[in-house]
């Protein structure tokens, strides 16, 4: 699956290379459209503000995820699920591939990383079974009511496992929490 990956990959930074109409200028106001897009697509979707966040040193802040293969099939299994729609909405032309995960690094940078060493702890199991059972599992990124990550059932479509940014409490600062059946209307906080 990551060798298909990286053939896409090369073959959008080839056609991407070649395209004689782009300019150096176009390529950096495009890719600073594309990040000023994907954060406010995150704060629409998610209802979490995440404008103040710098993914630039991600990956050594949060190398416990990016080190993690776990979380590197998350991120893999989210551009795959949600490819056809991201290159509909912004061509090939673009930051595409970072765009499908970026979401769940926006939400994780803002927990922040002692919250997300606890929050993928709790997380990772969930995970880890939806990512091996892909024909009985829902694996879900970032979406509406500060949601990081979702595990469902494919049949019934119940959730298994959901961990959230948001208020627990309605006008509440934003709390990383999870839900698990039975009660998925209980918040179990994490951090």
């Amino acid at each position: 699956m990551k060798k298909s990956i990286l053939v896409f990959l090369s073959l959008v930074t080839f056609l991407y290379s070649i395209s004689p109409s782009l300019s150096l200028a176009a390529e950096n106001e495009e890719t600073f459209v594309n990040e000023e897009a994907i954060v406010e697509d995150v704060i629409e979707t998610t209802g979490v503000d995440v404008s103040d966040v710098d993914l630039n040193a991600y990956e050594e802040d949060f190398d416990f995820l990016t080190d993690d293969p776990v979380f590197l099939q998350l991120e893999e299994h989210v551009v795959l699920t949600n490819q056809d729609v991201v290159i509909q909405e912004d061509s090939v032309q673009g930051q595409w591939v970072p765009i499908a995960a970026a979401a769940i690094r926006l939400l994780t940078s803002k927990v922040g990383r002692k919250g997300m060493e606890k929050g993928w702890a709790l997380a990772r199991p969930y995970v880890q079974k939806a990512l091996d059972a892909p024909s009985t599992y829902i694996l879900e990124g970032a979406g509406g009511g500060g949601r990081i990550i979702q595990v469902r059932l494919k049949k019934g479509g119940s959730v298994v496992f959901r961990l959230d940014y948001f208020p627990i409490k309605t006008g509440g600062d934003n709390v990383l929490h999870y839900h698990v059946p039975p009660n998925l209307k209980t918040h179990h906080k994490v951090f």
